[in-house]
C-alpha cells in the first residue's frame, strides 16, 4: 500500500555561469558567477584568461580550436561541478563573494590569502591586480607592469639579504634608509634608479593603508635623497654626429644601425618609440622640412617633431631602415661609434663581470646606449638656446624641473630674470 504522505525535498541547483570581463585587449579575464536564492548575483575572478575573440558568449566557453583551449574548457566544466557541490553542501553558510573566492581558490589548490601586514603578501595580490588590468580600466602600460614585477623581485632579494620579512607597520625611517643603502651599496644601482624604487615602496604603503592595513606613517613624510645626476651623462655631440655621418659602414647591420642612430638624435624619443616608427608617420610639409608624428607609448602623448637635416630627411623618405630589436640596437650602436672613432675620453658607470656598476674611464663609445640619443637631442638643443618649453613639447616632459634634471642642468635664475625684463 502506498504511503499516504510523501516528503518532497527540493535541492537548490545553481546555474554556474562564466563570462569575459569587458576589455579592449586581446586577452580577457574569465569570471565565474551564480545567483543564490533571494540574493544578488555573486561573481569573482577565476584566475584564468583567454583570447577575447575566441570566447563564445552563448556557450560561456572558449571555442576549442586547439589542445590548450580544450583543456581550459574542461577546467571550467570541472570548476562548475565543484561549485555546485560546494553550494549544496554549504549547510547554511553565508554565500557571498568571499565564500565564492575561497571555493574557487580551493578548486585550483591556491593558498588562502596570507596576512597582508607583510609587505610581499600584499604586494603579490597588488601585482596580480595590476597584471589583470594592464591596458584596461586601471590604465597601466605594459612597461609599468614590468617595472612593478621587477621591484617585487628586488624586495624578495632584499628580504633574503636581511633574513627578515618586511612588515608595513615596521617601515620607519631606519627601514627606508636601510633599503636605500642596500640598493646603492650592495646592488650597485644608480641613485636615480633607487629613488624610483623607493617611490614604488611609498605607493605600496598608500595602497595598503587604503585597504585598512596598519602602515607606519613615515612614508607620508619621507623625502627622496638629492640626486646629483649631472656628473656622468654621456652626450653625443654635434662633432660626434658629424663623425657618424662621414663614416661609411661596410656591414649591412651597421648601415642599418647608422640610420636608426641618426634618426634617434634628431627626433629625441624613447627607444620604444624610435624603433617603432614607420614611413607612414613621416610627412613632407615644405621643401627641406619633414614632420614625424609619434604617439608616445609611455605617456600616451601625441607629438610632432620637425626635421631639417638633409641626411636624416633622405633616410626617412628614401632609405628607411629595417626593423631592429632594442637589444641588438644597443649592441650595434657601440660597434658603430667605435668604428667611427667616437673616442673622446669619458667617465661613467659600466656593469662589471660580477654584475655591479663600476665607475670607469674610457672612450665614449663604451658608454653610449640607445637612451643617450634622446638625452643628446635634448641637451644639444638646450645648449643651442632652444627654450625649454619647446624642447619639452618634443620630448614629452611635463615639468621643467624633470627636464633639467634629465639633461643634468639646473635652472638659470639669472637668465630667467633677464628674459623677464624684456616684457617689462
Amino acid at each position: 500500500m502506498a504511503n499516504r504522505w510523501q516528503v518532497v525535498i527540493f535541492v537548490f541547483m545553481p546555474k554556474i555561469g562564466f563570462r569575459i570581463r569587458s576589455t579592449k585587449s586581446k586577452s580577457g579575464s574569465i569570471l565565474v558567477n551564480f545567483r543564490p536564492p533571494s540574493s544578488p548575483p555573486l561573481e569573482v575572478r577565476t584566475g584564468l584568461s583567454t583570447d577575447v575573440s575566441l570566447w563564445s558568449k552563448d556557450k560561456q566557453r572558449s571555442k576549442g580550436i586547439d589542445a590548450s583551449l580544450v583543456k581550459l574548457n574542461s577546467r571550467l566544466s570541472k570548476l562548475s561541478v565543484h561549485l555546485e557541490e560546494a553550494i549544496n553542501n554549504s549547510d547554511g553558510a553565508d554565500l557571498n563573494n568571499k565564500w565564492l573566492k575561497k571555493e574557487v581558490d580551493k578548486f585550483f589548490n591556491r593558498a588562502e590569502k596570507k596576512d597582508s601586514i607583510y609587505l610581499l603578501n600584499f604586494y603579490a595580490d597588488y601585482l596580480r591586480n595590476i597584471e589583470n588590468n594592464k591596458g584596461g580600466s586601471v590604465g597601466l602600460k605594459s612597461n609599468t607592469v614590468k617595472v612593478y614585477r621587477s621591484f617585487y623581485k628586488i624586495l624578495v632579494k632584499y628580504e633574503s639579504a636581511i633574513e627578515a620579512r618586511l612588515r608595513f607597520d615596521n617601515l620607519d625611517k631606519d627601514a627606508f634608509d636601510d633599503l636605500y643603502s642596500y640598493l646603492i651599496n650592495e646592488e650597485g644601482y644608480s641613485p636615480s634608479h633607487v629613488s624610483r624604487q623607493i617611490t614604488r615602496l611609498k605607493t605600496l604603503c598608500r595602497a595598503a593603508s587604503g585597504e585598512g592595513i596598519k602602515v607606519n606613517s613615515y612614508h607620508l613624510i619621507h623625502k627622496a635623497k638629492p640626486i646629483h645626476s649631472d656628473k656622468y651623462l654621456t652626450i653625443i655631440t654635434q662633432d660626434d654626429i658629424d663623425l657618424i655621418k662621414s663614416y661609411a659602414p661596410e656591414n649591412n647591420y651597421l648601415k642599418n644601425t647608422k640610420k636608426w642612430m641618426l634618426i634617434g638624435v634628431y627626433i629625441g624619443q624613447r627607444v620604444s618609440d624610435l624603433l617603432s616608427i614607420t614611413p607612414s608617420q613621416v610627412r613632407v610639409v615644405e621643401p627641406g622640412v619633414v614632420l614625424v608624428d609619434i604617439l608616445q607609448k609611455k605617456t600616451g602623448v601625441a607629438i610632432t617633431i620637425p626635421i631639417k637635416d638633409s641626411v636624416v630627411i633622405d633616410i626617412l623618405l628614401h632609405n628607411f631602415p629595417n626593423k631592429i630589436a632594442n637589444s641588438n640596437f644597443n649592441k650595434y650602436l657601440k660597434l658603430l661609434l667605435k668604428a667611427a672613432n667616437v673616442n673622446e675620453e669619458t667617465t661613467g658607470y659600466l656593469m662589471s663581470k660580477n654584475r655591479r656598476r663600476e665607475l670607469v674611464t674610457g672612450p665614449k663609445w663604451m658608454f653610449v646606449s640607445s637612451h643617450d640619443l634622446r638625452r643628446s637631442f635634448a641637451t644639444n638643443h638646450y645648449l643651442n638656446g632652444v627654450p625649454t618649453q619647446y624642447l619639452m613639447k618634443m620630448t614629452g616632459h611635463l615639468r621643467e624641473s624633470s627636464f633639467l634634471l634629465y639633461i643634468g642642468k639646473s635652472a638659470n635664475k639669472d637668465e630667467d630674470a633677464l628674459t623677464f625684463l624684456k616684457y617689462l
